[in-house]
């Protein structure tokens, strides 16, 4: 297929002095340098491969899977988990079924094949489970808007339709060992599939080698984005109910005004340093018409919610007015309400063992007329923040753009 939006960047030659184990770093360091392909620490990959055993050389078959906590983007070597993929698989003899699936996490350390590499992560079942040797699980917003929209099923079956795809859909379930199973079981189901699209969550596609992964990853992601932004291109404008506010000249002088405010009110528990963005793409949300409402849905993934909280903070206020003293007022009243809020989210939600309420603050900030600004203890965090809630105002727009 040709690609419009992404670009083949494999190397073959670089490749050909790799290990599989080498080649799978590169492969997802390829995938993660993107952000249209996936976020920052979103998704995973995984190969299988056949290794002699440290201890008697018998070759085994090991599945290097993400580990933990890690960005595909950077990731090393040393930053996949390592299992025994016979002794991963006799798990299926301790699977208790969906309610007890947390206990299945403390099985995955003695299924580690040597010294293991990082720990495995709860995604580890989503690509043990299934028999192909090289799988890409991946987070696209392209996808993720046709995942989390309320007719995605249906556009699915269109999309497939128009690409020459056999897509299989899947509803929404929480990460964990049942998700491995039900992956397993919709390919059983669906033996012609070349790729999963899980409700509200993301994409699976899978290749008998390295780079037939990898293609076969960015042309789904690619085909969906043609989908999508097609969609988007034709609202233009008028997309999120149209512009209620335009953005100012001076919005970056303004940002330089607004800031030090910001920055003071949302961390007087905990210093925090401040991100600035004014894309397109954001001040055509924040100056919406929708863009308080759907601000408050939130974000688009629950992993976000780290960084981003929640939701972000709208600041209802008019750019038109173009005083300072005019805006700390709103944003007063706005801090004071998203701090009452999320200490009423937390006491709705706490257990008898639930961790102490976080800091009730906003870590995101919409000003219409001006654009973004975030928070968090490093400038990069700050910025990651940001890009995090562009994930989301992006899964907005393809989302509302397929009706």
């Amino acid at each position: 297929m040709k690609l419009k939006y992404l670009k083949d960047k494999w190397d073959t030659s670089f490749v050909s002095n790799l290990d599989e184990p080498e080649i799978l770093r590169y492969r997802s360091n390829l995938l993660g340098s993107d952000l249209r392909i996936t976020n920052f620490g979103g998704g995973n990959t995984s190969s299988k491969t056949r290794q002699p055993d440290p201890v008697t050389d018998e070759e085994v078959e090991v599945l290097w899977v993400k580990g933990s906590g890690g960005d595909l983007g950077s990731i090393t070597r040393d930053g996949f988990a390592q299992l025994l993929m016979e002794r991963f698989l006799a798990l299926k003899g301790r699977y208790r079924g969906p309610e007890y699936e947390d206990e299945m996490v403390e099985y995955y350390p003695i299924c580690r094949f040597g010294r293991g590499g990082r720990p495995a992560s709860i995604d580890t079942p989503l690509h043990g489970l299934l028999s192909f040797k090289h799988i890409d699980h991946l987070h696209p917003d392209w996808a993720i808007a046709l995942a989390a929209a309320g007719n995605g099923k249906q556009k699915l079956e269109a999309f497939n339709r128009e690409f020459g795809q056999n897509v299989v859909w899947l509803p929404w379930q929480r990460p964990g060992y049942h998700l491995g199973v039900m992956l397993e079981e919709a390919i059983q189901a669906h033996p012609n599939a070349n790729g999963l699209i899980l409700a509200s969550h993301g994409t699976f596609t899978w290749g008998d080698s390295q780079y037939e992964c990898y293609r076969n990853s960015i042309e789904l992601v690619d085909a969906m984005g043609q989908f999508v932004a097609r969609e988007i291109e034709k609202r233009g404008n008028a997309l999120f109910g149209g512009a209620k506010h335009q953005s100012r000249e001076d919005r970056k002088s303004l940002a330089a005004e607004i800031m030090p405010f910001l920055r003071g009110r949302v961390g007087e528990i905990n210093p925090l340093i401040g991100h600035f963005s004014d894309v397109p793409d954001v001040l055509r949300f924040v100056n919406s018409k929708h863009a308080p409402e759907l601000a408050y849905q939130g974000t688009s993934c629950p992993d976000h919610f780290i960084r981003t909280k929640v939701r972000p903070l709208y600041l209802d206020w008019d750019p038109d007015k173009g005083h300072l003293a005019s805006f700390k007022e709103v944003a007063e009243e706005g801090i004071e309400r998203y701090r009452e809020e999320y200490g009423n989210y937390y006491e709705s939600l706490k257990e008898n063992d639930s961790p102490e309420m976080r800091d009730p603050n906003p870590t995101v900030a919409l000003v219409p007329g001006a654009g973004m600004f975030t928070f968090g203890k490093s400038k990069t965090e700050a910025r990651v923040t940001g890009e995090f809630y562009l994930n989301a105002i992006h899964v907005m727009e393809g989302a509302t753009a397929l009706e």
